[in-house]
């Protein structure tokens, strides 16, 4: 009895769509085809078979499918970690596209240490009247976000740019500088930020201040720092223009060489579309240039 031939290939491996991987990031990320299907403003059913057709397209399988979950194979997990750069890479072509479309209702973003939004904050009054009739959005971070993706409109920063960023325009606005405060004249304890002294300047002036000294705390925060000083707990190493405003500090260490840092006002050059990013550029120009006596100590 002749018996029939049985193909041992299951799938027809052909290029796999991006909409599918995009579909199977979602999934990863959410869970669960309906949450996925939720998220996507898809149905289940949709979602399903999507994810059928793009095994096949790559010949796999890539989830375990149990009656109450859904988890990754290893071939499922080695798909993610190749498909996952291209989300993240069509997420910032989004942003690049919504940055290149002028949108007047759109806030202003500005990104800054946290020393510097602190300091913005206190001005944010006069700010939001250059902004008018938009807000803006200020994003104190340490991480250089990216201008020209749209991630943020101006960024504050204390280092000249980078080369090969010619859609960049940065302009020198002033200077800040920092020292380290506390309550009493010879303070026993220091506050210390976390990073290695050798990789940070102001990490190893504290550590050289800190020497016969106890280490009461490890604060990376400037502000719950800054709180944590004024309470008592040591010596902190804060800026200028917050530690001489505030009478129940005493400066016990003054600012010098490269604790004297230059700020940049830094844009992309699409910017100059934005009539709002610009007049709040000026706005931040002319505040620094006000406060330069403060910024730097007296």
């Amino acid at each position: 009895m002749a018996h029939a031939s049985h193909d041992p290939f299951r799938f027809a491996i052909t290029e796999p769509s991006w909409d599918d991987l995009r579909i199977f990031l979602a999934v990863v990320a959410h869970g669960s085809m309906n949450s996925a299907a939720k998220a996507l403003g898809q149905s289940q059913p949709t979602i399903a078979r999507r994810i059928k057709a793009l095994e096949e397209s790559l010949g796999l399988d890539l989830f375990q499918r149990g009656p109450n979950n859904l988890d990754l194979t290893e071939a499922g997990q080695a798909i993610l970690e190749a498909a996952a750069p291209m989300g993240e890479a069509a997420s910032v072509i989004s942003r690049t596209a919504a940055a290149y479309r002028p949108d007047p209702d759109a806030p202003v973003r500005i990104t800054a240490t946290s020393s510097v939004a602190m300091f913005l904050s206190l001005h944010s009054a006069e700010l939001h009247k250059a902004a008018e009739p938009v807000e803006i959005a200020y994003i104190p971070t340490r991480r250089r976000l990216d201008l020209a993706s749209g991630e943020a409109d101006i960024a504050l920063r204390m280092r000249t740019l980078p080369e090969g960023t010619d859609d960049l325009v940065a302009r020198k606005i002033g200077q800040i500088a920092f020292a380290i405060y506390a309550t009493t004249d010879n303070p026993e304890a220091v506050i210390a930020p976390p990073e290695d002294p050798t990789l940070s300047r102001q990490a190893a002036y504290v550590a050289e201040f800190a020497q016969g000294r106890t280490i009461a705390a490890r604060i990376g925060d400037m502000p719950i720092r800054y709180q944590a000083a004024k309470a008592g707990l040591g010596a902190a190493f804060l800026p200028c223009w917050l530690g001489d405003s505030d009478p129940d500090f005493v400066q016990v260490m003054k600012p010098e060489g490269d604790l004297i840092e230059d700020v940049f006002l830094v844009m992309h050059r699409r910017s100059r579309n934005r009539p709002n990013v610009t007049r709040v550029a000026n706005a931040l120009a002319t505040l620094f240039k006000r406060s330069q006596k403060a910024l730097v100590g007296g």
